[in-house]
């Protein structure tokens, strides 16, 4: 019996953990376009990294790095120059020892009614690649915040993005 109610105390908490992550992802777009030239900022330091330029690849959207920007990144390559630094924690079939600036970072993503989604980012710091979901707050008239989620399973990372006109 006791054993009965361990097993649907843990049933329930994680439908309510499901259905409360699922509910605060859910932000409207409101028909605002991601296309564009964004500044990224670090979500962990708090640093401007780059410039990622959002494009349409056939019906999908993809991403890639067009300007790298932060000191530190490049004092940490050992390089002399951004456009040198390569990307050699990335895997094989997308971008390993590839220059950064130039690098693909996210694919496959399709617009929903509310966010942009389906697709993967990839953090070329780690080579880790995860699955991504991109959305606009509803509060931002201009739509010149992007908010960019990486996740695996219930761990996910978010980042905002500013578009830079």
């Amino acid at each position: 019996m006791k054993k009965n109610k361990n097993i649907i105390c843990a049933i329930s908490m994680i439908c309510f953990l499901l259905i409360s992550f699922n509910i605060s992802s859910q932000v409207s777009i409101n028909n605002k376009n991601c296309i564009g030239v964004w500044k990224t900022v670090d979500d962990e330091t708090n640093r401007t990294k780059s410039h990622v330029q959002i494009y349409k690849k056939g019906n999908k959207i993809h991403a890639k790095i067009i300007k790298l920007l932060d000191e530190q990144s490049l004092k940490d390559s050992g390089e002399e120059r951004f456009e040198d630094i390569k990307c050699d924690k990335c895997p094989a079939d997308h971008g390993k020892d590839q220059h950064t600036v130039g690098l693909e970072i996210v694919w496959d993503m399709y617009e929903s009614s509310d966010k942009w989604k389906g697709g993967s980012i990839m953090d070329p710091k780690k080579g880790k690649v995860y699955t991504c979901t991109m959305w606009m707050d509803s509060e931002d008239k201009k739509g010149d915040t992007l908010y960019v989620r990486g996740w695996v399973a219930m761990f996910y990372r978010t980042q905002k993005w500013y578009r830079i006109k």
